[in-house]
């Protein structure tokens, strides 16, 4: 797990265009709904030409949307899937601005596994420690690593 810090977390995911086959109008539609949204952490996850962009308490929500979308991408296995939690720190003259957390995918699903089994109040504080350790405790990464990342699924 590597993190990008101070970033412009739309311009990131403008960024996956280049190297991702992903909609430009749908991929930039998403990112608007940051800016429509009141949740400070959010999962972005990409295959191919799939993607979404979705709060993340809601990805621990066994039988949500976001975890059966989480569940699909699982099956498939001939493109690499993209895995970055974005962690909205401020808002700089209507840029949200944050940490991207690039995560190992299988690692992802078996967090979000264990995590579902868990009573709302300790799943939502399971959820707030992992942000909070990410944040805090991956290693940071340069913009060339994050490209890598865009274009193999790999955070080395």
């Amino acid at each position: 797990m590597k993190k990008l810090i101070k970033a412009d977390l739309s311009r990131v995911l403008e960024l996956i265009v280049a190297y991702q086959p992903v909609n430009r109008a749908a991929l930039t539609a998403a990112a608007k709904s940051l800016s429509q949204s009141r949740s400070n952490d959010y999962l972005f996850l990409a295959r191919k030409d799939r993607f979404c962009l979705m709060d993340l308490s809601e990805v621990y929500a066994d039988g949500s949307d976001s975890n059966s979308f989480l569940a699909a991408l699982e099956t498939q296995t001939c493109w690499p899937v993209l895995a970055m939690l974005l962690h909205v720190e401020c808002v700089e003259y209507g840029a949200y601005r944050g940490s991207v957390i690039l995560a190992d995918y299988s690692d992802l699903v078996r967090g979000v596994a264990f995590a579902a089994a868990l009573p709302d109040a300790q799943r939502e504080a399971h959820i707030r420690e992992m942000v909070r350790r990410c944040v805090r405790y991956a290693s940071q990464c340069t913009m060339m690593e994050l490209i890598t990342y865009l274009k193999t699924g790999r955070c080395d």
